[in-house]
Order: structure tokens, then sequence, then C-alpha cells
């Protein structure tokens, strides 16, 4: 039943979304600045050495990707769409449902390598400056990645504490995401086209995906990285998801604009399904 639990969430958010109330902000504030930290502080403490290679990966295949996605257009929101993945707020349930708390590790440090590379390089192409260090030092994921890294020391002692906040912070984090995924949906109108017209690049994307997590999936059983090639199952859901909803907060902030919210929802559709599909096959595989 723990498989289900994300689309629950997630229908949560539509139901909210067809309500008068607003909670969007107030939801997106709790979860970048409270939840989404808290958890990655507990793991970065907690699960360090198992987790360093993965954000370095994980920013690495971003800028691959973004380099593929160059060679067709460049649009710079269309560019983010294919290469930032929503790796925090859909990747994780999802992930923790299927697979359970290791697959969290793996996932949050995806997250993390994906968000320092999402904020600094969406930043850069939408406003049209270069790399910016000190902004890129101030976001959220860098600033709970940083305290995380000074309480290594103390890992035994933040595993204690974290007991009982660390699983409220992670179902927050699930349920919060997912609720926004779903107020997102309730308010994009698409069409059939739209989809069509994602379809492609879901399937590029995962393509390219699948080829580079096979090449890290390889090079961890080389140097015998034991987290990594255990998890492959894990690995292999980051191909399904879809373009990540901050996307959208940083094309408003420096462009004005919400051109993302359409391919990010329909990004989400198609990827909801072919996650669907695939515990449906690994449910039937165990």
């Amino acid at each position: 039943m723990t498989i289900f639990l994300p689309l629950g969430y997630l229908l949560v958010g539509w139901l909210i979304g067809q309500t008068s109330w607003d909670i969007k902000t107030l939801a997106s504030t709790l979860l970048t600045r409270l939840f989404i930290p808290l958890v990655i502080v507990f793991n970065i403490a907690t699960h360090f050495s198992s987790m360093s290679g993965i954000i370095i990966a994980t920013a690495l295949a971003m800028l691959i990707l973004l380099g593929v996605s160059r060679l067709f257009t460049r649009d710079p929101v269309l560019n983010l769409c294919f290469c930032y993945l929503n790796i925090g707020w859909l990747g994780l349930p999802v992930a923790t449902a299927l697979f359970g708390n290791e697959a969290a590790v793996i996932i949050i440090a995806a997250y993390v390598g994906s968000s320092i590379m999402g904020n600094s390089v969406g930043a850069g192409m939408l406003s049209g400056n270069a790399f910016n260090l000190k902004k890129l030092i101030q976001t959220p994921p860098v600033i709970a990645l940083a305290i995380g890294i000074l309480l290594i020391p103390f890992s035994r002692e933040v595993e204690s504490l974290g007991v009982e906040i660390y699983p409220f912070a992670k179902f927050m984090m699930s349920f919060l995401g997912m609720a926004i995924l779903g107020i997102w949906l309730s308010k994009v109108k698409v069409r059939a086209v739209d989809f069509r017209r994602e379809l492609k690049p879901f399937l590029l994307r995962s393509a390219v995906m699948a080829i580079l997590v096979t090449l890290m999936w390889m090079f961890a059983r080389y140097i015998h990285q034991t987290t990594v090639v255990n998890n492959a199952p894990t690995l292999y859901l980051l191909c399904l998801l879809p373009p990540a909803a901050n996307i959208i907060v940083l094309e408003t902030h420096y462009l004005g604009s919400g051109r993302s919210a359409r391919p990010i929802s329909c990004g989400t559709c198609i990827s909801i399904v072919a996650i669907a599909l695939y515990a449906g096959a690994i449910t039937l595989s165990h």
C-alpha cells in the first residue's frame, strides 16, 4: 500500500487546488526552507561517505543532459525542463515508498547535486548572467549541505536526536511535495497535443539517463561502491522523473513568465504513468 501513498498525496493537492485555498506559497516555503534542509542535514551528517560520489555524479549528469538539450534548442526554459529533474518532491517519496530508507539516502544525494546545479545553472541561463557563487551558497540545499558536513563528527548524536524528528520531516517532505505538484496540476489546462509534445523529450531524457545510470553503476561496481551497486532499481527510477517544479519559480523570478508550467505539468503526468508501470513491474518481479 505504501507504493500508492505518493499518489494519494498528489490527489489531496489536486483537491485543494479545486478550492479557493491558496497554500502553494506557504507549503513551498515550509518545504524548501525547513523540511528538505532537515532531511538533507540528517542524511549528510550520518551517511556522507556513501553520498558524496552520487552528489558529484548527479551534477555531471545534469550537465550532460543540458548539453544534449542544447543540440535541439537554445531556449533556456526548455533546456532547464530537460536537465533539471524533480528528484526531491517526486523522486524521494516514490523511492522511499518503493525501496525504503536506503533508497532515500541515494535520492537525497542526487537531489543535493541536482539542486546545486539547477539553482546555479538555472539562474545563470535565465538571467543571462555568469555563474554567481555568492547566490549559490545562499540557497537552502547548499546551506543544509554545509551544516550536514559540519555535523559529521557528531553523527551519532545527530542520529539519536533525529529518531523522532527525521521521520516526521521526511513524511512532510513527501506529503507537501506531492501535494504542491497536485495543486499545480489542477491549475494548468493541458490538451492532448501538449502531452504528445512532451513525450518526445521525456523518452530522449529517459534514454540518456539510462545510459548514464548504467555507466555509473558499472563504475561503482568496479570500485566496490556497494551503496550504488545494491540500489540499481532506485537509480533507474531517476530516468523516469519529470522536470523540477522549482523551474517555474526560477522562471517567474528572472523572466516574469510561466511558460514552464505546461511542460512541467505534462511531464509530471507522463512520469506518473511511467513510474506506476515501473512500480508494478518491480512489485511483480518480487
